[in-house]
């Protein structure tokens, strides 16, 4: 999986590179809209992994930090563009979990193409149910860019500038490991795993596709949760609860619906 993820593009030349995502390193760039500028940083595209350092995917993941608004772009020609958005949350959260509670847009592009365009009705209403604000564009043609960096000056002007002071002091304590987890057998044959990282991976994925299904069977093994229903004795057929989706533990020590 490969996807664009750019931070609140603008007049900067990045270097292209021969992939399904623009640059091979992050470029920044600057934009003027309404005679008001902003900065945007291009994000080569993350690939799975990147989480715990595949590619670059750590480094890219440090720069996305930094940001105050994520606009993810994409590819109007990739096979599963609302698989790729997916992916990229998945591994924003994995990463660290407050990257997803940015302000975030998402982007649709290539719609100069036909396929792009007749493909746009689809992946909008697939895409409803994160309740983010959507938007086609041509990065080709010019079509819809300028209203793209109007809501994303509007995104940046609804947030608290970067430097203000709180308006008073308060006791800080420290946060709660949101990969952490809880596994327990709350019926016989039913088993209860509650962490936030978890949890909310579970709400990221769409059940509908292959694909999602098994990044959902990785992550499971790269938080530690598959050997850990190992260890407390599940057997093929349990039932898994998580969040509001029960799944299956099947013959190959895999979840399934």
């Amino acid at each position: 999986m490969r996807a664009n993820l750019r931070c609140s593009a603008g007049s900067a030349r990045p270097k292209i590179a021969d992939y399904p995502f623009t640059t091979v390193e992050p470029m920044l760039g600057m934009s003027e809209v309404d005679h008001r500028q902003m900065v945007l940083v291009d994000i080569p595209g993350l690939l799975e992994g990147a989480h715990e350092g595949v590619g670059l995917g750590l480094e890219f993941l440090r720069h996305i930090e930094r940001c105050r608004v994520l606009i993810h772009v994409l590819s109007g020609i990739s096979p599963d563009p609302v698989g790729d958005f997916e992916a990229v949350n998945q591994e924003l959260t994995l990463f660290n979990a407050a990257l997803t509670d940015k302000p975030q847009l998402i982007v649709f592009n290539k719609m100069d193409l036909p396929d792009a365009r007749a493909a746009w009705p689809a992946v909008e209403q697939a895409l409803a149910k994160y309740d983010l604000p959507m938007l086609a564009i041509s990065a080709v043609t010019g079509e819809g860019v300028l209203e793209m960096l109007r809501r994303i000056q509007v995104m940046l002007d609804a947030l608290p500038l970067p430097d203000e002071a709180p308006e008073e002091l308060v006791e800080l304590s420290p946060a709660p490991d949101p990969k952490a987890f809880q596994i327990d057998e709350v019926e016989e044959n039913v088993w209860l795993v509650q962490g936030v990282e978890i949890e909310k991976v579970v709400k990221m994925t769409n059940w509908d596709y292959y694909e999602a299904g098994m990044r959902f069977q990785r992550i499971l093994s790269a938080l530690g949760i598959r050997n850990a229903l190992l260890e407390a004795g599940i057997e093929d057929g349990d039932t898994v609860r998580i969040g509001d989706v029960e799944l299956v533990w099947g013959y190959d020590n895999a979840l399934g619906e």
